[in-house]
């Protein structure tokens, strides 16, 4: 897989150069000092993390809130429109079900998808060699469903607004995950960069460390696992839940065994995703978060030194493998692979 680094404005920095095997299905990913049943999370509390009991009823200890993620499936699904919503391409379509929020459920059926496509802003070096040339434009990791109908809103399912801004402005910034089996925890974006899947997308992604065997962490924090694709990830700004992409791959260092997540990243597809929607006659609404203070910037870019011993400093770009989806080969030794 290559990687454009794009955070820390114009300075280039590959934060993950050699990637070991790690199969995400198998769970070979998780942490072995981590309860099964809590693999995903540093401090796992069903309680806290759980949005549903063992009943299917809304979680009355859940720590987000309920009203505010209506149009969030309980799997794979974004809701942005009353007519549509965002999964990952290569978790593809389903009939979602999203819950109001008095705990009624309702499903929905998918009538048709559109592949969001990236238009690269500098030449990218594909795993096979090949350079593909700025300006041109390839299949993303995202996916636009369309409903057969739109939700009613009698339903009482309220779409999400859809994180606009670039790419600087999510470093440091704590970003909600949800992960398989609606649960939610949280992670701070390290990077951005752009991620070459052996799918042959090509995809914006911003990607998070797991901290905790390193001592820090935090309470709610996660790293994704095998099942987690697709899922939704989302920024709280101003009193609501603003959608910021989707989940999509991990990665573990081979020399230092820790393990990044990756998600796409839904801000510059923003505009696509505008014209897409308003030839059915809808409109999203579009959030754009001031950037984290300079301050965090600069703790961030220091807070990297860790990794300066096993990567590449570049202004074009830097080197790992490729992301592989469940079902795929891995074209290499190593590898991102995905969680599905």
């Amino acid at each position: 897989m290559s990687l454009q680094n794009r955070s820390l404005g114009d300075q280039e920095m590959s934060i993950l150069h050699r990637i070991g095997i790690c199969v995400a299905f198998s769970l070979s990913c998780c942490s072995a000092m981590q309860p099964l049943e809590a693999a995903t999370f540093a401090n796992f509390s069903a309680a806290r993390h759980n949005r549903f009991l063992g009943d299917d009823s809304l979680n009355p200890n859940f720590w987000l809130d309920h009203s505010l993620l209506t149009g969030v499936a309980v799997q794979r699904a974004v809701l942005i429109t009353p007519l549509h919503y965002v999964t990952a391409t290569h978790t593809g379509m389903i009939n979602p079900t999203f819950v109001a929020a008095d705990g009624t459920r309702h499903t929905y059926t998918a009538g048709a998808s559109t592949v969001l496509q990236t238009t690269l802003q500098n030449d990218f070096e594909l795993e096979s060699g090949t350079t593909l040339m700025a300006g041109t434009v390839h299949n993303s990791d995202l996916l636009l469903v369309t409903l057969e109908a739109p939700v009613p809103a009698s339903d009482g399912i309220t779409p999400l607004p859809v994180l606009g801004g670039g790419y600087l402005d999510m470093l440091g910034r704590s970003m909600i995950v949800q992960g398989q089996n609606s649960q939610f925890g949280s992670d701070t974006i390290d990077a951005t960069q752009t991620v070459e899947l052996n799918t042959g997308a090509i995809t914006e992604s911003v990607i998070y460390r797991w901290d905790d065997p390193l001592g820090g962490g935090g309470l709610d924090e996660l790293t994704l696992v095998g099942g987690d694709s697709g899922e939704g990830s989302f920024v709280e700004h101003g009193g609501q839940y603003v959608f910021t992409g989707t989940n999509m791959g991990i990665a573990t260092d081979s020399e230092t065994m820790e393990k990044f997540s990756f998600n796409n990243f839904v801000s510059p597809y923003v505009d696509l995703i505008a014209a897409e929607v308003s030839a059915d006659g809808y409109s999203i609404t579009v959030v754009a978060v001031p950037e984290p203070s300079m301050t965090w910037a600069m703790l961030t870019a220091l807070g990297f030194g860790w990794a300066q011993r096993r990567t590449r400093r570049s202004r074009s770009r830097g080197q790992v493998t490729q992301a592989v989806p469940s079902g795929a080969t891995p074209h290499a030794s190593t590898g991102l692979f995905d969680r599905s």
